[in-house]
Parts: structure tokens; C-alpha cells; sequence
């Protein structure tokens, strides 16, 4: 999965130029977070969060002395932290994380402003790629760390008429162990069970399955 999968494209810009009453405007009425600055051509010039004008609107004059002497490219932040629409979503996570940031403009080579990527696009696509949203049996289990391991256990799902809809891997025990978090449909939890543990080699940790949601009447919220 690339950045280009899940980010937002076109997002909503300001110019270095706008006024930061305007821009606290766009973001309450719009519920951002984070605005991109874009020059004339459209290429990133920096970025203003929302945090960022309330605390310069909290210090600033009237309204009118704001509108006259004040542009955004006073509050905004420059050089900006990017990435690539051809990024892994991963390497967005990991940038995100490492610098403590909520969102990430997606620049393409000559600078010009595509997307926008956030914290809430890449949980999203973490539930999906585990497969959250999907009528299935969650386990995860440990086998070795060893060539050959997921075949094998991919083939005994497979012969009681199982399918691997998704796998996450976790190597806490890196050359000794590993832990395989799988999401199952088409078998029956017992049976499942019964087939994985035939092996001596697999351990279960951990099985879980989505009880059906009940409808409760008279909550409205």
C-alpha cells in the first residue's frame, strides 16, 4: 500500500499571503487540523496548524490592525517534513511517529502540492490490512522463524477449507520465533483449532471472533 492509495488529493491550501483570521476560519468550518501553503504554482511552501493560529490570533491586535499587517507566512512552518505519492505507508507512519507530527503534505518531485496523508488515514488502512471489518475468526499463533513456516500453516488452514483473508507478522523472538496474527473465514473456530494444534510446533495465543452487534432501541445519542 502507497501513500498515493490513502491520501487526500487536493487538499484545501493557503497562500503565504492569506490573512490568519481567514485560515482559523477554514479550519474550524472545515474541522482541520493542519493547512498546507502553496505558492501561485501550487508548489509547498510550508504548513499552519490550527494550534498554530489560535496561539498567534491570542497575542495579535484588532482584527482590522490583523487584516493589514499580518499574513499567514508569519505563522507557518518552513521547511516543511513531506513525502512522495510512490512513499510505502509505512516509511508516512514511521516519519509521523518519528517527528511527533499528526499529517504529512505528499509533494511530487518538482514540489507541487497532491495530497495530504494523517494519522486517521494510516489507522484506517491498519484496520483494513487486519482485516477488522471482515466476518472472520482472528488468531494469532507462533511458530518458528524458519523458511517454510507460513506455507505450512497456510496449508493446513487450507485443508479443512479455511482461506487467510489477512497475516500480520511480529518477530519478538527474531531467529527463534515469530507470531502470525491471522484473520480466517470458510472454518469453524474447534476445527480450526484442532488442526493448527496437530502441529507441535504451533502454539496458540491468542482466538478471537466479532459477536453480532445487538440493536438496542430507545438510545438515541
Amino acid at each position: 500500500m502507497l501513500v498515493r492509495d490513502r491520501m487526500t488529493p487536493n487538499p484545501i491550501v493557503l497562500r503565504p499571503g492569506s490573512d490568519p483570521l481567514a485560515g482559523m476560519a477554514l479550519c474550524k468550518s472545515g474541522g482541520f487540523r493542519r493547512l498546507p501553503v502553496v505558492d501561485e504554482e501550487g508548489r509547498l511552501v510550508g504548513i499552519v496548524t490550527e494550534n498554530d493560529l489560535r496561539l498567534f490570533l491570542s497575542t495579535a491586535p484588532s482584527p482590522g490592525v490583523m487584516q493589514r499587517q499580518h499574513r499567514v507566512e508569519q505563522v507557518m512552518r518552513s521547511p516543511v517534513i513531506t513525502v512522495a505519492p510512490d512513499y510505502p505507508l509505512e516509511e508516512a507512519a514511521r516519519l509521523m511517529i518519528q517527528h511527533d507530527i499528526g499529517g504529512l503534505p505528499v509533494v511530487q518531485e518538482d514540489g507541487r502540492l497532491v495530497g495530504i496523508i494523517t494519522r486517521s488515514d494510516i489507522f484506517a488502512q491498519f484496520a483494513e490490512a487486519l482485516g477488522a471489518d471482515t466476518p472472520s475468526l482472528r488468531m494469532t499463533v507462533r511458530v518458528p522463524d524458519r523458511p517454510g513456516e507460513l506455507a505450512k500453516l497456510s496449508g493446513r488452514i487450507a485443508g479443512i477449507g479455511g482461506n487467510i483473508c489477512s497475516v500480520v507478522s511480529h518477530r519478538p523472538g527474531r531467529g527463534e520465533w515469530m507470531d502470525l496474527t491471522l484473520r480466517v473465514e470458510g472454518a469453524e473456530r474447534e476445527q480450526l483449532l484442532e488442526a493448527l494444534r496437530a502441529d507441535p510446533a504451533v502454539e496458540v495465543l491468542h482466538v478471537w471472533q466479532r459477536k453480532p452487534s445487538v440493536a438496542r432501541g430507545g438510545d438515541q445519542r
